[in-house]
C-alpha cells in the first residue's frame, strides 16, 4: 500500500512537470487582444426608400442586408475585437458582420436606381476609414456615421 502512495506522488510529480511549461506558453502576453464595440449608424438623408445590399461585382448576385425608410436612420450593433485601440486604424473589420468583404450596392426606389461601391474604394459604404463620421464614446467603443445624400442619389444609374 505504501509503495501504491509513492508511485501515486511520483507520477502527480511527473505529470506536474509536464502540463506547467503550457501553462506558462498560454500566458503569453506579448500578444494584447481588445473587446472592440462599435454602432454603425446609416442616416437616408434624401427622399426614397434605400436598400442595402452586399453585392458581387463579377456574379452580380446580391445579399439584402437592411434597408432605411426616407429621411431616417438604421443603427446596427456591432461587436468584435481586436489589437489597436486608436480610433484611426481600430476598426476596419467592424463592417464584416453584416455586410461581409465584398462590394456594395445601394438601390433607391424599390430598384429603379442603383449605385455600387466597390470594396475599399474611396468614401463608400464600404470604407469605415475614410466613409463615415467617427467618434469614441468611450473606450473601445466607437460610433460611425454614414449619410446617404441627394448627391449619391443623383449619382446613381438605372438598375440593370
Amino acid at each position: 500500500m505504501e509503495q501504491k502512495i509513492t508511485w501515486i506522488n511520483y507520477l502527480i510529480t511527473g505529470i506536474s512537470i509536464i502540463i506547467f511549461p503550457f501553462f506558462i506558453l498560454s500566458c503569453d502576453t506579448s500578444r494584447i487582444e481588445y473587446k472592440l464595440d462599435a454602432d454603425i449608424i446609416y442616416v437616408n438623408d434624401t427622399e426614397y426608400l434605400i436598400r442595402y445590399f452586399q453585392y458581387n461585382n463579377i456574379t452580380s448576385q446580391r445579399v439584402f442586408a437592411f434597408e432605411i425608410e426616407p429621411n431616417s436612420r438604421k443603427k446596427i450593433k456591432s461587436k468584435g475585437d481586436g489589437a489597436e485601440t486608436s480610433l484611426d486604424n481600430c476598426c476596419a473589420g467592424v463592417l464584416e458582420g453584416f455586410q461581409g468583404i465584398k462590394d456594395i450596392l445601394i438601390e433607391y426606389e424599390n430598384g429603379q436606381k442603383c449605385l455600387i461601391y466597390l470594396s475599399g474604394e474611396g468614401p463608400t459604404t464600404a470604407n469605415i476609414n475614410t466613409g463615415y463620421k467617427r467618434r469614441e464614446i468611450s473606450t473601445n467603443y466607437y460610433e460611425f456615421v454614414y449619410i446617404f445624400t441627394e448627391k449619391e442619389y443623383w449619382s446613381a444609374k438605372p438598375c440593370n
